[in-house]
């Protein structure tokens, strides 16, 4: 009877890491678009520009990849305007309701000629790890940082 005991207890011990260890993300094979406008900047390298639109797809191909295509325009005080697009491709890890994500790699499609500051932050994120706090409510993914700053809340949808 121990036997039997203890190869349940085995059996059962092995199931849940099972589980535990391929457990999928619930984020694991979604797509979600995102869109921002910024103005109104106060570091100086930024006060160039009227206005950054940005337009995300954030697409979770594995329980571990993230890719990440950003596209946008850069608006300038004086009217001129350069458009970009770049992928990032990132790693991640889901516990709960947080998300840490970690950039591995910038690939620039189109990268804007007159704007070296912002093309020289964006790939500033390649090694950068970031912790966000997550929500899906609906056809609804929310972010903000554990701090609640309000520059790093934003909302996706589902695509």
């Amino acid at each position: 009877m121990r036997i039997v005991n203890l190869i349940l207890l085995l059996l059962l011990v092995g199931l849940l890491s099972y589980y535990w260890l391929l457990h999928e993300s619930e984020l694991q094979g979604s797509r979600w678009t995102c869109n921002e406008l910024s103005t109104n900047f106060i570091s100086a390298p930024y006060q160039k520009y009227q206005e950054i639109g940005e337009r995300y797809v954030l697409y979770f191909a594995s329980s571990s990849n993230l890719t990440i295509f950003q596209k946008g325009k850069l608006v300038f005080k004086d009217g001129e305007h350069e458009k970009y697009e770049v992928i990032i491709d990132a790693d991640y890890k889901v516990k709960k309701d947080k998300i840490s994500v970690k950039y591995k790699k910038i690939d620039w499609h189109l990268k804007p000629q007159n704007a070296p500051i912002f093309v020289q932050d964006l790939d500033s994120l390649k090694d950068f790890e970031t912790d966000l706090n997550f929500i899906i409510n609906d056809e609804k993914l929310y972010f903000h940082n554990r701090k609640n700053h309000e520059n790093t809340n934003f909302v996706c949808f589902a695509s």
